[in-house]
């Protein structure tokens, strides 16, 4: 088992690595029009993000999101903002956003009165009920936030586009969680947030989109960010003399660079958007963190890292705004280039073993036998299968041994993505 567990060690140790990202560079950026978009987990940190920084964001463009705090219990509310949303009560929501503020843990809720927001939900989408999409906008409202939204297009769970992406209605998770709706989220989006006169699309982002060091601002395994973001900067904004605007971009689940390389970046439209508009745009990553439940690489929004996820002090809303910090913090006497230290070393973590059951490693689950003869896995094979009958737990095969795991409360383990998911979208369990 000890011989298992360094393998495993190395493996993730190895993962992640960087290689060629460069440390994130400043702009000039006018500060009075950083937005944030996002889609479903990324739509629900866009709120968070958007609530907590207010005084510095604008507006937020959230597609097939999530309300802010609607799953602060943990997965239990996690499962019921997204299937039972109409059991959402705004008002208790709109209460912790207040008492946040009043704790001076977020900005002062002053700041989203008269901010734009738009709001995207399709009729079709099974993942998140569509009523989520009514709640967050209402909650946007009862802070004085100017509301625009499209509830009437028949589409499934996705971020909605007019060139890339499964049919509208269909199932999205061939193309990633992306959609072709004919309909271009991106641009509707990003027009209704900036005054409503951008020009159209650009027919091909020329621009620059680079990847960047994230370890610097506390991108690593522990934060469950991947140590690489991306960031896109336009023809127009590579000279510091020209002015831009910013926005970050927060990708849904299954969407991070871990398992989408930059797809997310480059088949959502806001590229050609940001090229027609000098618009530079972060996108930021998430990655997966099997240990704290969140195999998907999602932002937290229900809490797995720690108390903390909704305001300013949660790792990921910290390293985020650090990195927007950076990006539109233009420095003269340096050229706009920071002078940047050699970032941290980090370390991937396991856990100490036995301090949860939902985190690591158990030797025989309750009522159910062992996981087989470690001969089963090969000597260079690290790969997560399904444990027979029931799937709460899965195995890990790791250079020659088994490693039997179970999934966080509330998820069970997909086959089919090799991860813990909801219930409700894993094949055959009940």
């Amino acid at each position: 088992m000890k011989l298992a567990w360094l393998c495993i060690l190395a493996f993730l140790n190895f993962s992640n690595e960087v290689s060629g990202a460069d440390p994130l560079q400043s702009y000039n950026v006018d500060k009075s029009t950083i937005t944030v978009s996002g889609l479903s987990a990324g739509g629900a940190m866009a709120m968070q993000y958007h609530v907590a920084f207010s005084s510095e964001i604008q507006g937020a463009a959230i597609y097939a999101g999530l309300p802010f705090a609607c799953a602060k219990g943990g997965l239990t509310y996690a499962n019921l903002c997204m299937y039972s949303p109409g059991t959402v009560i705004v008002a208790n929501l709109a209460k912790e956003i207040n008492d946040l503020a009043s704790a001076n843990k977020i900005d002062s809720v002053s700041n989203l009165n008269g901010n734009k927001v738009f709001v995207f939900h399709g009729t079709k989408d099974t993942t998140v009920n569509p009523t989520a999409g009514h709640k967050l906008e209402q909650l946007y409202q009862d802070f004085g936030a100017v509301t625009e939204n499209e509830y009437t297009i028949g589409a499934v769970h996705g971020f909605p586009t007019d060139f890339y992406g499964a049919a509208c209605g269909s199932s999205s998770g061939s193309t990633h969680y992306i959609n072709n709706c004919n309909y271009h989220g991106a641009n509707i989006g990003l027009n209704y947030l900036l005054g409503g006169s951008l020009a159209p699309p650009a027919s091909s982002a020329t621009g620059q989109l680079s990847e960047y060091d994230q370890r610097e601002f506390g991108g690593n395994a522990v934060s469950s960010m991947d140590p690489i973001g991306f960031i896109y900067v336009p023809t127009g904004c590579q000279d510091r003399s020209r002015q831009c605007q910013l926005h970050i971009a927060f990708h849904g689940c299954q969407q991070s660079k871990t398992n989408l390389d930059d797809i997310y970046a480059t088949k959502t439209g806001f590229l050609e958007v940001a090229e027609a508009n000098n618009i530079i745009v972060l996108f930021p990553q998430a990655a997966p963190n099997i240990l704290a439940g969140n195999p998907n690489a999602c932002w937290d929004w229900w809490g797995y890292l720690n108390a903390n996820f909704l305001n300013k002090d949660g790792a990921q809303m910290k390293a985020v705004h650090s990195m927007m910090l950076r990006v539109s913090t233009c420095e003269a006497s340096t050229g706009c280039n920071p002078v940047v230290t050699e970032p941290p070393t980090t370390q991937s973590t396991i856990g100490t073993i036995g301090t949860s059951p939902s985190q690591n490693p158990i030797t025989t689950p309750p009522g159910v036998t062992s996981t087989g003869a470690p001969g089963e896995c090969q000597d260079n094979d690290v790969s997560f299968r399904p444990f027979p009958g029931d799937c709460r737990y899965y195995t890990l095969c790791a250079c020659g041994a088994n490693v039997l795991l179970e999934c966080a409360a509330g998820l069970y383990f997909d086959p089919t993505i090799g991860k813990c998911n909801f219930m409700q979208l894993v094949p055959g369990c009940q």
